[in-house]
């Protein structure tokens, strides 16, 4: 990992840390103030019905995953009740394990429909205060509610698990298995992907796009990796994930290099990206939920990472081998191809 400045500061800093958070934090202190604080209670020994609530984005999808097949695995005969954004609701819907989901942020349909099962166990996998996640509090019928200890909202749970310098998000999603039982171990989980296939030797995968212009590589870069790799090796094949306003960028790497290049465009939905990166032998992507999917079905990654160094402890991959290269500032346009090339050299070999 490169070094890096010092004062650069990303949209995933913590609700502490971010100087942006301000005007939020002023309301959650308000909120606060005039709340009551529930009082303690343990965790259900059984429980029979959980509610989990998960974060936003699609990234925050997958890396809860492995939380909801976890409570599986401890309680087999317990119901799954999951509250997420539109966005990463049909993602939880492909998952068995889940029986419901509820979208927050729906108006009145969602609040009636919050109150019409009573749950042992409700979690918020969320690791800052929101006042929506305040309000859900409030109105959830469950037994013992549950959070992950922060001062600022533990007064609106019976339940708060410390996370004990704990700062990848997938364990902190997860810390509600270890609370259950301390040697549970966190494996793997991505709907409908053989994870233990072989994989294709001459086949990677790279991912072009990104929600933020400050985790887009450019496209000389992409065009000088590309030919580099296959300069080492013509027989490769290129699988080139691609979205939106970003297509005509593969379309320009398909014309240069034809055939040793398949455009996966469009997709519907990550979870299609599962079998056909499994399948490769590499990944190579900016920061993105990609990453995640890649780590969650065992194929190895070069990231291209922000110099916001506590955002890669948080979201760098748990399971895999991989070689994070990190930029000097919150965009990652200066990170060289040469150094991209010689770490998916070092994965490769």
């Amino acid at each position: 990992m490169s070094n890096m400045a010092n004062p650069t500061v990303s949209q995933a800093r913590s609700f502490q840390e971010n100087p942006r958070h301000y005007p939020r934090k002023l309301q959650v202190g308000i909120y606060n103030f005039f709340s009551k604080r529930i009082p303690y209670k343990p965790l259900p020994a059984n429980p029979k019905k959980i509610l989990v609530q998960a974060q936003e984005k699609i990234g925050d999808a997958v890396l809860l995953f492995p939380t909801i097949g976890g409570l599986r695995k401890l309680f087999p005969a317990s119901v799954i009740h999951l509250l997420c954004s539109r966005i990463n609701e049909p993602l939880f819907q492909s998952i068995k394990e889940v029986e419901k989901t509820m979208v927050y942020r729906s108006g009145r349909r969602f609040w009636n429909a919050l109150k019409e099962t009573k749950y042992d166990l409700f979690y918020n996998a969320k690791d800052h205060p929101s006042i929506t996640a305040f309000k859900i509090s409030k109105n959830v019928r469950a037994n013992v509610k549950v959070c992950i200890a922060h001062r600022r909202m533990e007064q609106h749970y019976h339940h708060g698990l410390t996370s004990n310098n704990t700062y990848r998000i997938l364990q902190k999603n997860a810390m509600i298995l270890r609370a259950y039982d301390l040697d549970f171990t966190i494996k793997s989980f991505f709907p409908n992907v053989e994870l233990n296939r072989p994989k294709n030797e001459n086949q990677i995968s790279i991912n072009l796009s990104s929600g933020s212009w400050l985790r887009k590589w450019p496209l000389e870069n992409w065009i000088t990796l590309i030919d580099l790799v296959l300069k080492k090796n013509k027989d490769y094949q290129i699988n080139v994930f691609v979205e939106g306003n970003d297509f005509h960028l593969a379309k320009q790497i398909e014309k240069k290099f034809s055939s040793a290049i398949n455009l996966v465009h469009p997709l519907h939905s990550i979870l299609e990206a599962g079998p056909i990166i499994q399948n490769s032998n590499l990944l190579i992507s900016p920061d993105t939920a990609m990453i995640h999917v890649a780590d969650s079905v065992g194929t190895p990654i070069v990231g291209l990472y922000s110099g916001d160094h506590r955002n890669v402890e948080r979201y760098r991959p748990y399971w895999v081998k991989y070689k994070i290269l990190q930029s000097q500032s919150l965009s990652i346009q200066n990170i060289k191809p040469i150094e991209v090339f010689n770490a998916f050299q070092e994965l490769i070999n």
